[in-house]
């Protein structure tokens, strides 16, 4: 690590499908929340948009929910109906991503700081966070969109916003990200992005400095970035 510590001085992370394995969790709740609406059956054309809510955030993949099928249940039912869903969902199935613990350990051992920059919206954070525990990660360096007035990815406030709490330069930071969404956000605030490699993005990859499939491969990509 001492040599990445010279280039990398935080790293910043995406939290839904990126340090915990909620993606399927959001595709079921989107399903069942489309269900409890009355939507039977969904087109090919209908499917391929729940695809692209990856990332999207609580507000804007309800919004885009009430749009697509015509809903006549208000957003705020609809998001109503989401989150009680993935709390129940949460509490069963929410774990870590496959060497994540592990890897964060050696950066907290090397004085690399750390913090999460999530579209989530608070109470989900709050949730999982007591959850998983990850105030011991992540101490208070745990952001959401409510700390940038609700402007979500792939705007890069969220990104930029971490990298001041953490008394970093954009350019010195790392993000850890699984969405198109994120990858451009990184991207628009000038920080090299490492992609979570999925079943959605993997069309997207070009747009990410390097690809993991889990965080068991995360020290050698950096000490790979920190020699460029």
């Amino acid at each position: 690590m001492n040599e990445i510590k010279k280039t990398v001085k935080a790293v910043i992370f995406d939290m839904d499908g990126t340090i915990i394995k909620t993606e399927h969790i959001w595709k079921q709740v989107t399903l069942d929340t489309l269900t409890y609406c009355g939507v039977k059956e969904l087109t090919p054309e209908q499917q391929a948009i729940i695809q692209t809510m990856s990332g999207i955030g609580l507000n804007q993949s309800s919004l885009l929910l009430k749009k697509t099928f015509d809903l006549t249940q208000t957003q705020d039912e609809i998001i109503e109906k989401k989150v009680a869903l993935a709390q129940e969902y949460f509490e069963k199935q929410i774990e870590f991503i496959e060497g994540f613990a592990e890897f964060h350990a050696k950066l907290q051992l090397n004085s690399i700081p750390t913090s999460i920059a999530t579209n989530a919206d608070s109470k989900s954070l709050q949730r999982i966070a007591q959850k998983l525990n990850l105030d011991s990660f992540f101490g208070k360096n745990m952001y959401c969109v409510a700390d940038v007035n609700f402007v979500p990815k792939p705007d890069p406030a969220l990104f930029l916003h971490s990298a001041s709490k953490l008394g970093v330069k954009p350019e010195d930071c790392i993000v850890f990200e699984d969405s198109i969404f994120g990858f451009n956000a990184a991207q628009a605030a000038g920080m090299k992005c490492i992609g979570i490699k999925n079943e959605l993005n993997e069309k997207h990859l070009d747009k990410v400095y390097e690809s993991i499939e889990n965080y068991y491969q995360a020290e050698d990509v950096l000490k790979k970035i920190s020699k460029k």
